[in-house]
């Protein structure tokens, strides 16, 4: 039998089947501390589709009943070990982030070796030992992480975490809180340049950005639809600024400075691959002729978190000022989106779910991540 306090994982067909494997393993008084309905991939045309349940449980130390504290909405998610061994590390100089940060000039997120990213949650933790590295772990966030934020609050708190997982949650939100980036204020001037891979949705979110501006805020505004290495095809942009009465510009004049006063502008440009180096370093050339806008990179949540992690180490070639995340719906895994502000030096402006305009797009908070990772 598991360790008390040990946190073991379990792969069910059915809520009985859970029931008699935690009890099985862990005995009558388990604490089943996460669960999750994950799809199945049916064969054949006709099958019904299924499911399993993916549960986290401990013993504890003295007796208790079993209590699910989540149960999130059915959706993809990586098979342990899937992710590659490398992940990464943290780029920030200021000292209120992560204590083992690495400290460097540059604006690219840095890549570290990580050997344990893959590993099962609670494999190697003994008892006594704090549990929310793990849990964290299934929701998203690199093995790397979740030991410097676990190394974090021993070196607040002490060795032993608190009895209960609800006090140890809370003093993991007070830390993460803390190491969340908030980003710079919109002081105007310059235009929002939206830059990122093919379909991770740049021209929805410039849309919807666009309408907060001009109906929410009542604000003058502008557009910009150019070409880089190939066309600019984005035809609803145009339809979306017709129906605002926004102009839209398709030849960059370099007088947007001169506009009206408070006017927001936006550039639209063609996803960019961030495999093709050449692509890269011709949008990075037009940057500079366009004024020097500020850019901000859309990465889709749904991609594996060492997609997106590559993603920002390709665009980094541009002065990437923040991330915009979208697809958020189709993504159960919240807490992945931590790997993108906790392992780089880049902050999170935007949340972007669905394709409809308006639609969800939010300022990014951590509250919201926690309000996704651990629903009440």
């Amino acid at each position: 039998m598991s360790q008390p306090g040990e946190l073991v994982p379990f792969v069910a067909a059915s809520v009985e089947d859970a029931v008699t494997q935690v009890r099985a393993r862990l005995g009558p008084s388990a604490v089943v501390v996460h669960v999750r309905k994950v799809p199945v991939r049916a064969r054949g045309w006709f099958r019904k589709s299924a499911h399993r349940l993916e549960i986290l449980a401990y013993r504890p130390e003295t007796g208790g009943a079993i209590d699910c504290v989540s149960d999130a909405p059915a959706g993809p998610v990586m098979a342990p070990g899937a992710s590659d061994s490398r992940s990464p590390a943290a780029v920030q100089s200021d000292s209120s982030h992560p204590p083992h940060a690495a400290e460097t000039a540059a604006s690219s997120p840095r890549v570290e070796e990580d050997a344990t990213v893959g590993r099962s949650p609670g494999t190697t933790r003994s008892a006594g030992a704090w549990r929310a590295g793990a849990l964290l772990e299934s929701t998203g966030l690199l093995a790397v992480q979740a030991r410097r934020l676990e190394d974090e609050l021993r070196r607040r708190h002490g060795e032993r975490p608190p009895e209960r997982l609800s006090d140890e949650l809370d003093l993991v939100r007070a830390v993460l809180t803390g190491w969340w980036r908030a980003p710079r204020e919109d002081l105007g001037g310059r235009p929002h340049l939206l830059v990122g891979a093919p379909g991770v949705g740049k021209t929805t979110c410039l849309c919807k950005w666009l309408t907060q501006v001009a109906l929410g805020e009542s604000r003058p505004a502008r557009v910009w639809r150019l070409d880089t290495q190939g066309a600019n095809t984005a035809e609803v942009l145009n339809v979306h600024c017709e129906i605002l009465g926004v102009p839209v510009e398709r030849c960059w004049r370099g007088d947007f400075a001169e506009g009206t006063v408070g006017e927001v502008q936006f550039i639209d440009v063609p996803g960019t691959d961030w495999r093709d180096g050449k692509a890269l370093r011709g949008l990075a050339g037009q940057w500079e002729r366009w004024g020097s806008p500020r850019v901000h990179l859309v990465v889709n949540a749904a991609y594996d978190v060492q997609v997106l992690l590559q993603q920002l180490r390709a665009f980094s070639i541009l002065p990437i000022e923040d991330l915009i995340v979208t697809h958020l719906d189709e993504e159960v895994r919240w807490g992945k989106i931590w790997n993108l502000t906790l392992g780089t030096n880049f902050c999170v402006r935007y949340f972007s779910t669905g394709q409809n305009i308006p639609g969800e797009f939010v300022r990014a908070r951590p509250e919201l991540v926690f309000a996704r990772q651990f629903p009440a």
